[in-house]
């Protein structure tokens, strides 16, 4: 590959997100309750400017006037007319039941921006703790359910993630620092025909990153790659299984003779690796933080016994263990990572 193709990969993938949509004109009419000082709505008028709003205007309620939001279209405009309360109290009550004081108002322009990109929709979302609601959450899984269809192994990290990005549809966004180091590394492991979300986080794991799937304002999911730890709303490596472990993947609960003797770990593995027919991964940045050496040999005494049980048992003797995963449409892998806690 040439350094003007991988460039350009670079720009493609971390490309600056593109507007959402076109931003919405929203002025403010702001009804104030009786006994409000002269002092305090001069000093309301001039906190509320440069606020988010295009316009903003305060004045006297009439019987029954509240808290709303109304559309208007003004041909190729559309705009949204914002009416709030400022009460005795001086909180400015908002149509979605948001109030803010002199406290606070350094969060009205975002709330300004939301109505500007996404209109009332966006405002009245009801969002879970990673901000996305059931519905985006399960589209995004719909998303990073699709399987890749191309090598990853010794690809270089960035073309694998612009791979992705064209298969998903998703875009991704990262730091100055993160991209850089991005555009260094290769990927260590080969995910082709697993789902892209399991892939991706399995590839950049291994080199210290995570990727979280975030909505930006007016619905745009994109997926942010942060340094490992930088929150905790990572994409899984895997998801929850839905069968048991002997249903996922009935290999490992085979019955065999066995006898292990003094036998490098790595050589025991790529024994029992290919008769399970099931993809086995490394935990690269987890071993590597415990310093776990696994050039070790390995013993088993002569027995009768499944693959999962000898595997737990040479694994152990290098202070590693392993885990029966399966990705986003339940294709199964086996997880090896270090047994130690923390």
């Amino acid at each position: 590959m040439t350094k003007r193709r991988t460039l350009l990969t670079i720009l493609i993938l971390f490309a600056l997100p593109a507007a959402a949509q076109a931003e919405h004109r929203v002025t403010l009419d702001v009804i104030t309750e009786k006994g409000l000082s002269i002092t305090a709505l001069q000093e309301w008028t001039r906190l509320l400017n440069d606020k988010g709003a295009d316009s903003v205007k305060l004045r006297n309620g009439r019987d029954g006037e509240k808290v709303g939001i109304e559309e208007v279209n003004l041909g190729r405009t559309q705009s949204y007319r914002v009416t709030a309360i400022l009460g005795r109290d001086q909180t400015l009550h908002m149509p979605d039941g948001k109030r803010f004081t002199k406290r606070n108002l350094a969060e009205l322009p975002q709330w300004f921006n939301r109505i500007k990109v996404g209109g009332e929709d966006e405002l009245m979302r009801q969002p879970e703790s990673d901000g996305m609601t059931r519905a985006e959450r399960n589209e995004v899984l719909l998303k990073l359910s699709k399987p890749l269809d191309f090598n990853t192994q010794d690809q270089p990290l960035a073309e694998t993630l612009g791979a992705v990005r064209e298969l998903t549809g998703l875009n991704f966004s990262a730091s100055p620092a993160v991209i850089a180091q991005v555009k260094m590394l290769k990927a260590k492991d080969e995910l082709n025909g697993f789902g892209a979300g399991t892939a991706m986080a399995i590839l950049l794991r291994a080199h210290g990153f995570i990727v979280v799937p975030k909505r930006e304002v007016g619905g745009t999911v994109n997926l942010h790659v942060l340094p490992m730890g930088a929150s905790d709303d990572a994409w899984p490596i895997s998801q929850p299984r839905k069968r048991s472990p002997a249903d996922t993947c009935p290999v490992l609960f085979q019955f065999i003779e066995v006898e292990i003797n003094r036998t490098p770990l790595e050589k025991a593995l790529g024994a029992i690796g290919p008769r399970l027919n099931t993809p086995i991964f490394f935990d690269h940045y987890k071993i590597a933080k415990d310093n776990i050496d696994t050039n070790v040999d390995v013993r088993f005494p002569k027995d009768k016994t499944f693959y999962k049980k000898i595997l737990d048992h040479i694994l152990y003797q290098a202070l590693l263990a392993v885990d029966l995963e399966v990705d986003e449409s339940g294709k199964p892998f086996l997880w090896i990572t270090s047994a130690k806690r923390g």
